[in-house]
């Protein structure tokens, strides 16, 4: 008899670590509804949840915006001790360790909590963020372009009300965006702030080619393609899984043009270490690895980017501002639109080249490259479906919707 846990033993003791999560998550949401009611709140302060390794993204951008105004004390929240040690240098008293005592007192005052990532309640253990005793802001971190929240069916079927993280307020980009959001998180349209994303201040920035990334990254001042694709849900995403691919026609292409491939696979698979099944393509002089080692918010190495390419990832919403190529690799459209769902018309809402061979790729990044102007016109009617704002104002106008509230 072979040792190990059986399949069906392996799925028991899965179905028991979720019943446990499932008790545990109900009996904390109880716990901080009555404890905060004995807390008095300050609605003055507003904390900033950091549940990722970095310090990126909106929180970053909206943290350094309020921090300059006068109506906030800006506090970031971080359980991450290597994080909380960079934070501490950079701001030495706007920052706290969740995992202290002095963090429990700040969180029960605080009525104001604002955050980019984790629609999970169990993101935030051992703490539970309840809707009913404070203004919890969700920022998100990208415009949905596929089904969220309650709209998947693994969360429609089993999902808890109490599981998934109840907002108070979210901030959309688009009208269209404010209707997703509304139905995922089942809030009400009143609660979807129609803002605009905190980054894209930055993003339509003119002072938004940093100095010190070209230092550390040399070859960011030469023409760049950034492939960055969507997480596929355990799966490896196939790099340029082309029948004609050849490694030599890539690197005599970039050669030509004096460009540089840059590859960022999503976070979650980079979690899992699971970038590429063939890491030779790192081979190539001119390709290199753009994770979040090496940038850790993407929305600084957008402006250095010339074409992107991409699949079902909604960094596609980001860089439509710039108005620049964008093509994409769906080579498994079928597949992911079954188990993920895709909310808008693909076609009709991806403005660019379409990929499905070697040669495509080398064709159209040429016809990119000779003429950025191609499919101007398409990216601009797609922008304004996810962008009502195109200007530098995103944060101040959730500035003044947090007034409101107050």
């Amino acid at each position: 008899m072979s040792s190990g846990y059986t399949k069906p033993q392996q799925f028991v003791n899965f179905m028991q670590k979720i019943v446990f999560l499932h008790l545990l998550i109900f009996c904390l949401r109880n716990l901080y509804f009555i404890v905060e009611k004995l807390f008095r709140k300050n609605k003055k302060i507003a904390l900033f949840f950091l549940t990722e390794q970095f310090y990126y993204d909106n929180s970053k951008f909206l943290f350094e915006y309020l921090r300059k105004q006068e109506a906030f004390k800006c506090l970031l929240f971080t359980a991450n001790k290597k994080l909380y040690a960079e934070l501490k240098q950079k701001f030495p008293n706007e920052v706290v360790y969740a995992n202290s005592f002095t963090a429990l007192k700040v969180f029960l005052r605080t009525k104001n909590v604002i955050i980019s990532y984790g629609t999970s309640a169990a993101v935030f253990f051992p703490y539970y963020l309840h809707e009913k005793r404070k203004k919890i802001i969700y920022l998100g971190h990208g415009t949905p372009v596929k089904q969220i929240g309650y709209q998947t069916p693994v969360w429609n079927k089993f999902g808890k009300s109490y599981q998934l993280q109840s907002y108070s307020y979210l901030t959309a980009c688009s009208d269209i965006e404010c209707l997703m959001l509304a139905s995922g998180f089942r809030v009400n349209l009143n609660q979807v702030w129609l803002t605009g994303m905190p980054r894209y201040d930055y993003l339509l920035s003119e002072n938004n080619q940093d100095g010190e990334l070209i230092q550390q990254h040399p070859y960011l001042d030469k023409k760049v393609i950034l492939y960055a694709p969507t997480w596929r849900d355990g799966k490896l995403t196939e790099f340029f899984p082309f029948e004609d691919y050849k490694a030599e026609l890539l690197e005599r292409f970039l050669e030509e043009h004096d460009t540089y491939l840059l590859i960022r696979g999503h976070k979650e698979s980079v979690k899992r270490k699971s970038i590429l099944k063939d890491e030779s393509l790192f081979k190539l002089k001119r390709v290199k690895k753009a994770e979040q080692d090496h940038f850790p918010d993407v929305t600084e190495l957008l402006p250095f980017v010339d074409i992107l390419i991409t699949d079902y990832s909604s960094i596609l919403v980001d860089y439509l501002l710039l108005d620049r190529p964008i093509c994409f690799i769906p080579y498994d459209i079928e597949e992911y639109s079954k188990y993920q769902g895709l909310i808008l018309d693909y076609e009709r809402n991806t403005p660019g080249k379409k990929f499905a061979s070697m040669q495509d790729l080398i064709e159209g990044l040429n016809d990119y490259i000779a003429n950025p102007n191609i499919d101007q016109e398409w990216r601009q009617a797609v922008r304004e479906t996810y962008h009502y704002y195109t200007d530098e104002n995103h944060c101040h106008r959730i500035y003044k919707k947090i007034l409101s509230i107050n």
